[in-house]
């Protein structure tokens, strides 16, 4: 009898490790890119991005890259409207950036925005979450990740941008 028990928990325990490891690896993708339509057409959406960004105090659009045009010019085929929209705030990046250990995060700035029309027309916007971002890290990262997230979302409010951890 107590060996079954034991048999029956330790299978249990494994089935769970297991369930859990599956679930994670299927959501993990759809928890770490966050998705949203806009409700304007291509160029309205970046016209918007670009003039609430640039609104936002501190906060700029360093840069927008037409990526359909960059694949195409180097070997690729067209993959439509596509843009990259590149954004900084300098306050942010010098308090994340300041210490030794932390630089290493920089390969994640500045933040971005990719927008790009789906072959049914429609237009989405999509971005890292912030959310999940900041909790992976932990520590003073966490803490201005956080603070990052609370502005993003209040510029993009036009397509109910909103970080979630799940």
């Amino acid at each position: 009898m107590k060996i079954a028990t034991i048999v029956s928990l330790i299978f249990g325990f494994l089935a769970g490790i297991i369930f859990t490891g599956i679930t994670i690896s299927i959501s993990s993708g759809e928890m770490m890119v966050k998705e949203f339509k806009s409700p304007y057409d291509f160029n309205k959406t970046i016209q918007i991005m670009q003039e609430r960004i640039n609104g936002k105090e501190g906060w700029h659009v360093t840069e927008i890259i037409d990526q359909n045009k960059e694949v195409i010019e180097n070997g690729g085929f067209p993959i439509g409207n596509f843009n990259i929209i590149k954004y900084c705030h300098g306050g942010y990046s010098a308090r994340m950036l300041k210490e030794d250990d932390q630089k290493k995060i920089g390969n994640m700035m500045p933040k971005t925005f990719a927008v790009y029309e789906k072959s049914d027309g429609q237009v989405f916007v999509s971005t890292m979450n912030g959310g999940v971002m900041g909790k992976l890290f932990g520590g003073e990262i966490e803490k201005i990740i956080e603070e990052v997230s609370l502005e993003v979302e209040d510029m993009m409010r036009f397509i109910n941008l909103k970080y979630t951890l799940f």
